[in-house]
């Protein structure tokens, strides 16, 4: 956040030393320097710049701020001495949580046209405080994304024509065009808007929506909609934060409605330290099928897992979860037991890295064994699936408001089902308004 420092105007007082001190870690001995020479030269912007500075860095911020402000009154408005102790003035009142007249200073500074890496460090200030607005006052969000790419099998479906069953031998069954691997390109919608309110210190009432529509170059029978409404509470205690969630989505296929759920859910999570949080889920989900009644069920999940922070440069986050489940057929016969019930568990590992203060990169792999409870007649097995799937994925922020995406998705569902056997890969390119 450097721009050039002003100048000392006093002999006797050597701005050097206190930078040299600062910039060593030692923000004590700093202050201390600064404070033998506080009764000849407070009022001299120059001296209460550094002073300034030194007492933020050391934790004496009323002090701190005190001074600044004399460094700001006392120069030219739209200097670079005046820039300068305006910025530092702006982190001075965002460390005493002051937000409002922090984030005045700094839209000020701003407006002078500064570098880039100002800008850039300015902006980062300017979003956590809008976040920690959300802490004390009412926030709303919105966002509308477009994305477009390509499905080598979008609608899950094995790459066979044919399959035989020992309940008819030497009876070969033909698989419609539906029923087998199609790719396609598609577009891709998304629109949302989420609000935040507080309705005590440290209590949040969220309120939020999704709307999804997803469009094949096509096939228009595998063409989908997805809309969702939730509605939670977060509150935090002392290093813990919680929340509990319930949402109701519907899934259309085609234009027709193929499932509905509705699911509550709970989380946790604890720092540990300064780099690695504790994070702990469990949800309850009903699954609903019209005109399927035997495929209805009810989830249960628990996860739990890490995400660790490194100190370095691009700021790598590695985080991993481990699940269990259990899914349970609304219906009690074989058929839905085959379909709809099963035993559960899987683990997700995940690294993002942020390589510039505008371009993310994320990559994660997963696997996941489900074991089914009842016995595929037609097959003549009781299905036993691993879901492998992979990701790599980046983001690029235009501005405040637009940002670029992009991804590779592939998925491979191993199963001993040959119905249920199949892989995909999807690439897309996305662009997002954020407002």
């Amino acid at each position: 956040m450097a721009i050039a420092a002003p100048t000392v105007s006093a002999a006797k007082f050597d701005a050097s030393q206190i930078e040299a001190l600062r910039k060593q870690g030692k923000a004590q001995q700093a202050y201390d320097l600064a404070i033998k020479y506080r009764e000849q030269h407070e009022g001299d912007p120059s001296f209460d710049f550094y002073y300034g500075i030194a007492a933020l860095d050391a934790g004496k911020l009323s002090e701190g701020v005190l001074a600044l402000e004399r460094a700001v009154l006392t120069t030219p408005r739209n200097t670079q001495v005046n820039t300068r102790s305006r910025l530092e003035l702006a982190r001075g009142y965002f460390l005493l949580k002051e937000d409002t007249r922090s984030r005045q200073e700094f839209e000020l500074v701003l407006a002078t046209n500064p570098p880039q890496a100002v800008v850039n460090n300015v902006k980062k200030f300017l979003k956590i405080i809008r976040l920690r607005e959300s802490e004390y006052k009412s926030t709303a969000s919105a966002y509308v994304e477009v994305a477009v790419g390509h499905d080598t099998n979008i609608n899950g479906a094995p790459d066979i024509a044919s399959f035989t069953s020992p309940l008819f031998t030497g009876l070969n069954f033909l698989l419609s065009d539906n029923s087998r691997e199609d790719d396609d390109e598609y577009l891709t919608v998304t629109t949302g808007g989420k609000l935040i309110h507080p309705f005590e210190p440290g209590k949040q009432l969220i309120l939020g929506a999704d709307v999804q529509a997803r469009f094949n170059s096509a096939d228009e029978d595998f063409e989908t909609e997805t809309w969702g409404i939730y509605a939670g509470v977060k509150w935090r205690v002392e290093d813990m934060s919680f929340g509990v969630t319930g949402q109701v989505q519907e899934f259309e296929l085609g234009d027709v409605d193929n499932r509905s759920l509705v699911s509550l859910s709970a989380n946790m999570t604890k720092r540990l330290n300064k780099q690695t949080n504790w994070i702990s889920q469990i949800q309850v989900a009903q699954l609903s099928y019209p005109g399927a009644d035997f495929r209805d069920s009810t989830l249960y999940t628990l996860g739990t897992g890490l995400s660790y922070q490194y100190a370095m440069k691009w700021r790598p986050t590695v985080s991993g979860v481990v699940y269990i489940g259990r899914e349970v057929a609304d219906t009690d016969d074989n058929t839905s037991r085959a379909i709809a019930q099963r035993n559960f568990g899987g683990v997700r590992v995940a690294l993002q890295v942020i390589p510039t203060t505008n371009l993310s990169v994320s990559t994660s792999v997963s696997v996941e064994n489900s074991h089914y409870e009842g016995e595929n007649l037609l097959i003549g097995v009781t299905r036993n699936d691993y879901l492998y799937q992979a990701a790599l994925s980046s983001r690029y922020l235009l501005d405040d408001n637009w940002s670029l995406g992009g991804g590779i998705y592939y998925t491979r569902n191993d199963s001993n089902n040959i119905l249920n056997d199949y892989d995909r890969t999807r690439v897309e390119v996305s662009a997002r308004y954020t407002f």
